[in-house]
C-alpha cells in the first residue's frame, strides 16, 4: 500500500466510527416541553379529538388561572401558536395563557377532510370549490362539541379564568369562527379569523348576518380577523365585503379590527396574524 492509501484508509477507519458513535449518542426525538396530551372522544360529532394543551410557564402558581386560546387545525398549528404565544408572553405583550389545540389522529387525508366536517356551516352548493368535500356541513355539531364536551373538560382539568375564552382559526377555520361569532358570539370573548373561506357556499355567511342583525343590536365580542394581499381573489373580495357589512351594522359592544398583510398567501399570513391578533384582542 502506498504511503497515501494508508493514510487515506486509516482517516475512513477513524472517522466514520467516530461519527457514528456521535450521531448515536446525541440522536433522540424532540418532544414540546410543558405539553400535554388527551384523547377526547365525542358523541356530538362521533370521534375522538386529540386534544393538545400547552399550560404557560407559570402555571405552576397554583394561586393562578388563565385565559384559554382554543387553536384549530392544531394538526398543523400547534407548536408555531404555542412558541408566538410563548414568545409575546415573556416579553409582556400579551397575558400568559393555555393553548389548548384541537387536532386529529390519522393522515394528512384524514385531517383535511375532517377539518372540511367541523368547520363548514352548510355544504357548498355552489361549487366554488368543486366537490371535494364529502363531509362538509358539520359545523353544529362541532359547536355543539365544544360548548358541552371540550370546555367543560378544559375547565375541570385545568385552573382556567372564567368564561375567558379566544378562538382562532384559519381559512375553514376562519369560517367556523366567523360562523360561530353570528349563530353563538358568547362562546368566545375574541376571535382570531385569518383567511376566513368566506366564499363557502355562495358566500352563506352573509346569509347567517343577515338573519342575526334582524333580531339582535348587540355582539359583544374582540374580533381581529386578516388576510394576505396574495390570497385567491374570491377569499380576499369576500373578506373585504363582510368586514363593510359588519362595521355598517354599528353592533353594540363589538370591537373589530382588520388588517391585509401585504406579500402574505393564504398560509404564510399566519405566524405574523396570529401574533398580531393575540396582541389585539387582549
Amino acid at each position: 500500500m502506498k504511503p497515501s492509501s494508508r493514510v487515506n484508509a486509516v482517516l475512513f477507519l477513524f472517522l466514520i466510527p467516530l461519527s457514528t458513535g456521535l450521531n448515536q449518542l446525541h440522536e433522540q426525538e424532540i418532544t414540546l416541553s410543558n405539553t400535554r396530551l388527551h384523547l377526547l372522544p365525542s358523541k356530538e360529532v362521533n370521534e375522538t379529538y386529540r386534544i393538545e394543551v400547552s399550560p404557560p410557564g407559570s402555571y405552576s402558581d397554583y394561586l393562578k388561572s388563565f385565559p384559554v386560546l382554543y387553536l384549530l387545525d392544531a394538526d398543523k398549528s400547534f407548536g408555531m401558536a404555542r412558541d408566538i404565544a410563548g414568545w409575546l408572553s415573556w416579553a409582556g405583550e400579551i397575558p400568559q395563557i393555555i393553548i389548548v389545540g384541537i387536532s386529529y389522529a390519522g393522515t394528512t387525508q384524514e385531517w383535511w377532510d375532517k377539518r372540511s366536517r367541523d368547520y363548514t356551516p352548510t355544504r357548498d352548493t355552489s361549487g366554488i370549490w368543486g366537490s371535494k368535500w364529502p363531509l362538509a356541513g358539520g359545523a353544529d355539531g362541532f359547536r355543539a362539541f365544544l360548548k358541552t364536551e371540550l370546555f367543560p373538560f378544559i375547565e375541570h382539568t385545568y385552573r382556567t379564568l372564567q368564561n375567558d375564552r379566544t378562538i382562532a382559526g384559519l381559512s375553514f377555520g376562519g369560517l367556523f369562527a366567523d360562523y360561530v361569532l353570528i349563530v353563538e358570539a358568547a362562546l368566545f370573548n375574541r376571535y382570531i379569523i385569518i383567511s376566513p373561506a368566506l366564499a363557502w357556499d355562495g358566500k352563506c355567511i352573509f346569509r347567517f348576518e343577515q338573519d342575526y342583525c334582524g333580531v339582535r343590536r348587540a355582539l359583544a365580542a374582540k374580533v381581529f380577523t386578516a388576510i394576505g394581499s396574495l390570497d385567491e381573489k374570491d377569499i380576499i373580495e369576500s373578506w373585504r365585503q363582510f368586514n363593510e357589512v359588519i362595521m355598517s351594522r354599528k353592533y353594540r359592544d363589538l370591537q373589530w379590527s382588520h388588517h391585509m398583510f401585504a406579500d402574505e398567501t393564504h398560509i404564510s399570513v399566519f405566524p405574523g396574524a396570529f401574533a398580531r391578533g393575540l396582541k389585539t384582542v387582549f
